[in-house]
């Protein structure tokens, strides 16, 4: 360490003033020294000293100046008791008084906030405030100083006390010394081992003190020899500087070990600043200088082959291996002056003592060193080296060798100064030293031998030199950057070399050395030139391949290739040299390099020993064959040197050199065999035919030249394939291995061609259906004889498994079958021409209606795959598809469609034929089975046709539904779903089927199922009394209740609004609904609880007038007759349902029907009729009585009116039976029939008469279903269908439908 004065300048007294630096501070970017002298504060230049401002504010001597962390902003302060803000600018900005002089100033690194110290108080200013905080004190403040974090101030007082205070100025810790504080500063970065901020106090009771925030002490007191009066730390926070009234700055360690006088003024230094982040110093002195000093840190370290010791922070040792980069820290605790490493020992000089360790163990790699010695002297020396028991002291010309224990055993005296020193070796005890001199003369020096031995002398002066690793050349750095190497033996120089500063010896090879030189490393080997790259630094060590370099204080490890020395050795064919510098390390290219020459010059040794390097099986198998094959000779003969190399090439991929060599060599077979394991056929042939042509030799194509993966494994022969004649040419046989390898080698479609080539059809089927050829494999189906079933059969699965269909159906008709053609064109879909083949053989028809049926249901085709399911005679598979269907639309909401399959369900059930094998009483139930299971399907169509209008009520935002349409379905639903009759049986169970799907929801909809109290839980409820107890699946009780109760309310209906109210109060209903249903509810109330008369329906059939509410399947509560509604707005129709006597046949019955009916009476010549009807006079100009007259003849209303005096409550409802003359009187015209014979002779036919003629009726001649005419018409005129059925059969006039029933007949 030693220190450069940079510049340095005095301040002159100024009148009264004195010219006292009290304080320096420097800005934060060290561009700037803010000094307080006289009263004045001055601005230097940090760089070159110029003095930049000389600032005039205060009226008294300025104490103390202070720079803030951001660098804006400074501060001053002095005995006028002013605090003074200044900007980096020198412009003053702010003032604020104190009522004493002011001692001290400090910026809160963080927060900005300024601390101010007086005889009395301590202020804190922000410049956030107004106003100064002031905190009062029992003595004056001398010093301050912040922690980095801003969160403590330290105070140092004239008591003798030591304050610490949090940033607010409260008191946290307080220390007691004996004496005035007069500086103190906190360590600005922590220590990784004890993060804990740590202060450095200089107390006047000549003593340097460290402590905690706590105030704990931490560390010993120091004692010093003068008063301390200013103390800065660097900024890394490792030193501290320290200026008092011993006129000296000193440099202290962060643990306080005294390093060093940086400077000695002839006064008092009252005040010392570090600049931040370099290594610069300023003090300020009693008389008025200020001078600046720069730090040099000199780099102490030693270095033995990869060991590497450096000093750290000039009190603690770094040993690195330079290998490992493995690292370890010796702390001395002291001032460390030299280093010398020598293998395990490691010698640190101190100020009054040597240090000796060694690892402690034999490892080579340990890094743990231990104490063994202290030397307690005090030595005086440039240059220090250690041996394995001593040191050695190197002064001007003087060596000493002093052992461990202190004792001077030898002395050398040398002719002029020693430049460098160095220990080359040798046993303990008798290590010898290589020295260089100054004039130029090299020694060598053995410890135990007071006689030093020249080695060589030359004119200029040593810089640098290092022995080779045998100890036979010596390497020279002289003064003038020369490189001069001796032959040690001869003394004579062997070469130079210019431009160099360093040099090191490889430690591995005696002829290579590196040497570094204008920025360039330059690595030598034996008498080639230089190989050389760019470098900073200075070489100091080679070791095989690793080159170490120092750059200022960090070693470098630097891997250097060596294949440029390697590729001038393998050139000269000095292989043996060229094998130790591989050695050293070099690519797995280079050692291939080497191993490959060596083999081609038959340096098989030095071959075997590279392969190995690199683990090549290959090569050291063949290396094996070839020095078993000639290890015994000494030389070998021209044609074997052919063959040897040869087979390198060979290995090498230089296949067709290789060959020529084969050739030259006459050994032909060796070519045909190594380009027959390549799998290179066309020059294996051609080398097979130059065999043959320089005469017969047997060619083993089994053995092996190339280590070919699964060559071992390539057959002879191929099973199953005749073996060749024992004439066939050499060729012919190379093509049939060719075959068998190329199926090896996973070249499936080559070797399948081959094995066609050569007739082997088995083997190319085979093969070709593998790998799905399907264009190969017809070629080979062409070429198969007819006979060959086997063949064409596997053939023909593989076409029909690709789904080719032309070459499956070419194979086939070369197979002649054609079941497995019928079946060809059923899995390509081909229908036409599986039918036209069906009608050219008819045994083969069956096979085709049920694929056709499936394939036409995939296709959405789902009337024309019930019809193919029919000529298939599965019925059943045609009503699972339908239920299906049904499924579907119900899960996917589409009601309507769902109606219409539920009704072709039950057609198709009641229309399927009868099982064969069962008895007469069998028969007899399953035909009223079967009719029961019709009637109810036919009822869920109902139900879901009306659902699908009180479904799109709901849903949709516009509906073109009337509200007495919407009241009268959603009535018809309630009706229908409330009744005890209504079946819940699954769909599976009425079609007599065990595979079920099912179409009922026992809980209902989601969000229908009732709410109930969990006390009634069990109970049936009064609420839920009338609560449908199931409803099929889709359908939802709250949206019919809604729609119910919504019309209801809007059409007078208050009682059955109220009701359906209620029965939503214990349903889920959306939360959207609920508030306006409670409204609803509440608004219900204050209505009358009854319903509009004109709302109730009345019964045609006995004129009582009902309830809107019923649970009888939508029947009159009196006679049990249904209501017949039109499907086009659900209102009921006047229709009377009514059968004939049962001796009458269905074909008399329309035959009656169709007759005119008698002549009237008349009973007034006018023809004015009077009457009473529904208990009114009614006067009618008409030919004959009106239904219901009293007094008329009508005799169908007096059937009827008979059969509803019989009529007892809770019996069965039963259509009134008409004898012949009544049904002669009906008129056609009033006459509706549903004939459902048509789908099952087991099904009636139904009569309907109309009792209000004038009300337009239109029934569906399919379903059965009634409408009125004008929405009928409308509705066809729309969709060209039943919107029931979908069927286009209309009938809007009876007359015309009894002629084609009477037609039909």
């Amino acid at each position: 360490m030693r220190t450069v004065t940079l510049w340095q300048d005095k301040v002159p007294e100024r009148e009264k003033w004195s010219n006292c630096i009290w304080s320096i501070a420097f800005k934060p970017d060290g561009s700037q020294i803010i000094v307080a002298a006289g009263n004045r504060v001055l601005v230097y230049d940090a760089t070159d000293g110029d003095l930049v401002h000389s600032l005039k504010g205060h009226k008294e001597s300025v104490f103390c100046v202070a720079y803030s962390r951001h660098g804006k902003k400074f501060a001053s302060g002095g005995a006028d008791k002013q605090v003074i803000i200044w900007t980096h600018k020198a412009e003053g900005i702010l003032k604020y008084n104190h009522n004493e002089s002011i001692q001290c100033l400090a910026y809160n690194p963080v927060t900005q906030q300024l601390a101010s110290g007086t005889a009395s108080d301590l202020g804190l200013w922000s410049p956030e405030q107004k106003s100064v905080s002031k905190r009062k004190v029992n003595s004056k403040i001398l010093c301050m100083s912040w922690t980095n974090d801003g969160l403590h101030v330290a105070l140092g007082l004239f008591s003798g006390h030591i304050s610490i205070r949090d940033k607010f100025g409260e008191e946290k810790a307080d220390v007691v010394r004996q004496a005035p504080i007069w500086t103190l500063a906190w360590n600005p970065v922590q220590t990784k081992t004890d993060p804990t901020d740590v202060l450095v106090v200089g107390c006047w009771d000549q003593t340097l003190s460290f402590y905690k925030v706590s105030g704990q002490e931490y560390g010993r007191e120091h004692r010093l020899e003068f008063d301390p009066c200013s103390i800065d730390f660097f900024s890394s926070g490792d030193y501290f500087v320290l200026g008092g009234s011993g006129k000296k700055v000193q440099l202290w360690s962060r643990e306080g070990v005294m390093l060093g006088d940086l400077g000695e003024r002839e006064d008092w230094i009252w005040s010392v600043a570090v600049r931040p982040r370099q290594n610069n110093v300023v003090i300020g002195c009693n008389d008025g200088s200020v001078v600046m000093y720069q730090v040099v840190f000199s780099t102490v370290h030693g270095l033995y082959q990869d060991r590497y010791a450096y000093r750290d922070v000039m009190t603690d040792v770094i040993i690195q291996h330079l290998v490992t980069e493995q690292k370890v820290r010796i702390r001395c605790k002291d001032y460390v002056k030299k280093i010398a490493v020598y293998r395990d020992r490691l010698a640190v000089q101190l100020p009054d003592k040597v240090l000796i360790y060694e690892v402690s163990h034999d490892d080579p790699l340990d890094m743990h060193y231990k104490n063994i010695e202290k030397i307690k002297q005090k030595f005086v020396c440039s240059l220090l080296v250690v041996t394995t028991h001593h040191i050695i002291l190197c002064q001007e010309r003087k060596l000493q060798l002093y052992s461990f224990h202190g004792v001077l055993e030898r002395e050398w005296n040398l002719d002029a100064l020693i430049r460098y020193i160095k220990v080359v070796g040798g046993a303990a005890q008798r290590e010898g030293l290589l020295v260089g001199l100054k004039n130029g003369h090299v020694m060598k020096i053995f410890v135990d031998n007071a006689f030093p031995v020249t080695l060589i002398k030359q004119a200029t002066a040593v810089r640098c030199l290092d022995l080779s690793c045998r100890r036979k050349k010596l390497a020279v750095v002289d003064e003038t950057s020369n490189l001069l190497v001796y032959d040690l033996d001869s003394q004579q120089l062997m070469y130079q070399e210019p431009n160099a500063n360093s040099v090191a010896w490889n430690t591995e090879m005696e002829d290579m050395l590196a040497y570094s030189g204008s920025n360039m490393l330059c690595i030598k080997t034996g008498n080639f030139p230089p190989h050389m790259q760019k470098l900073q630094g200075f070489v100091v060590g080679f070791k095989g391949s690793k080159i170490f370099c120092l750059h200022y204080i960090s070693m470098q490890t630097i891997d250097v290739p060596q294949s440029a020395s390697l590729y001038r050795y393998i050139e000269k064919k000095d292989f043996e040299t060229a094998y130790r510098v591989a050695c050293l390390g070099v690519t797995e290219a280079d050692w291939r390099l080497l191993a490959l020459d060596a083999l081609q010059s038959l340096r098989f040794d030095i071959a075997r020993k590279a392969f190995i390097r690199i683990r090549d099986v290959r090569y050291i198998d063949l290396l094996n064959r070839v020095t078993q094959q000639y290890g015994n000779k000494t030389a070998l003969t021209h044609e074997e040197e052919m063959l040897v190399t040869a087979q390198v090439l060979a290995f090498q991929g230089k296949y067709a050199e290789a060959a020529q060599y084969f050739g030259r060599a006459k050994s032909f077979h060796m070519a045909v065999e190594m380009y027959t394991e390549l799998r290179k056929w066309d020059e294996a042939k051609h080398w097979a035919q130059q065999s043959e042509k320089a005469g017969p030799k047997k060619i083993d194509l089994g053995s092996g030249i190339l280590p070919v993966p699964n060559a071992d494994k390539v057959p002879d022969s191929v099973p199953g394939m005749p073996q060749p004649p024992q004439e066939d040419s050499v060729a012919q046989g190379l093509i049939l291995k060719q075959a068998a390898s190329s199926e090896e080698d996973g070249d499936l479609r080559a070797a399948g061609e081959m094995y066609m080539t050569a007739g082997q059809h088995r083997k190319a089927v085979e093969i070709f259906v593998k790998i799905a050829a399907l264009d190969s494999l017809i070629e080979v189906v062409r070429q198969l004889p007819n006979t060959e079933t086997t063949l064409l059969t596997m053939a023909v699965k593989a076409f029909r498994a690709q789904q080719h269909y032309a070459f499956a159906k070419e194979a086939i008709i070369k197979l002649g079958d054609i079941s497995q053609l019928i079946a060809l064109h059923m899995e390509s879909h081909r229908w036409d021409e599986a039918f036209q083949l069906s009608n050219q053989y008819p045994e083969y028809a069956a096979q085709i209606y049920l694929p056709w049926a499936e394939w036409l249901a995939f296709n959405d085709r789902f009337d024309d795959a019930l019809d193919a399911y029919k000529k298939a005679k599965r019925p059943d598979l045609s009503l699972q598809m339908i239920e299906k269907l049904t499924h579907n639309a119900v899960v996917e909401r589409r009601f309507k469609d769902a109606a219409n399959y539920f009704w072709r369900l039950a057609v198709e059930m009641v229309s399927a034929p009868v099982p064969d094998g069962l008895s007469p009483e069998e028969a007899l139930h399953r035909n009223e089975k079967v009719q029961e299971n019709f009637w109810e399907l036919r009822r869920r169509a109902d139900i879901y046709y009306a659902y699908s209008y009180i479904h799109a009520y709901i849903q949709e935002p516009f509906t073109t539904l009337l509200p007495e349409n919407v009241f009268n379905c959603a009535l018809f639903l309630w009706n229908i779903l409330a009744s005890n009759s209504f079946s819940a049986k699954p769909v599976g169970q009425l079609l007599n089927q065990g595979d079920e799907i099912a179409l009922t929801d026992p809980e209902g909809a989601p969000g229908d199922r009732p709410r109930r109290p969990e006390a009634q839980q069990g109970q049936p409820s009064q609420q839920t009394a009338y609560m449908l107890k199931e409803v099929p699946l889709g359908i939802s009780r709250v949206y019919i209740l809604y729609a119910l109760a919504k019309q209801a309310q809007s059409l007078g209906a208050f009682k059955l609004a109220r009701t359906a109210y209620d029965k939503l109060q214990v349903l889920r209903v959306p939360p959207t609904w609920q508030h306006q249903i409670d409204l609803s509810c509440l608004a219900i109330r204050s209505k009358a609880y009854s319903d509009q008369d004109d709302l109730l329906p009345v019964c045609n059939w006995c004129m009582t007038t009902n309830p809107l509410l019923r649970n009888n399947l939508d029947s009159c509560t009196n006679c049990g007759h249904p209501f017949i509604r039109t499907f086009l707005g659900f209102d009921i129709l006047p229709l009377v349902e009514f059968q004939p006597e049962s001796d009458i046949s269905t074909q008399e019955a329309l035959k009656l029907i169709a007759l005119e009916p008698n002549a009237r009476k008349e009973n007034n010549s006018d023809g004015w009729r009077e009457s009473t009807r529904g208990g009114a006079e009614v006067m009618s100009l008409d030919t004959g009585p009106m239904p219901g007259d009293e007094g008329g003849t009508d005799l169908f209303v007096q059937k009827m009116l008979d059969a509803a005096s019989y009529f007892v409550p809770g019996e069965p409802f039963q259509p009134v039976r008409i004898d012949r003359e009544t049904l002669a009187e009906l008129r056609p015209e009033e006459i509706y029939t549903a004939d459902f014979r048509r789908f099952s002779p087991s099904l009636p036919i139904r009569y309907f008469r109309s009792m209000i003629p004038e009300v337009a009726i239109a029934v569906c001649g399919s379903c059965g279903n009634f409408f009125h005419q004008e929405t009928w018409e409308l509705e066809f005129l729309q969709n060209k269908c039943c919107p029931y059925c979908g069927s286009k059969e209309i009938d809007l006039k009876p007359s015309e439908k009894e002629a084609k029933s009477i037609a039909s007949l």
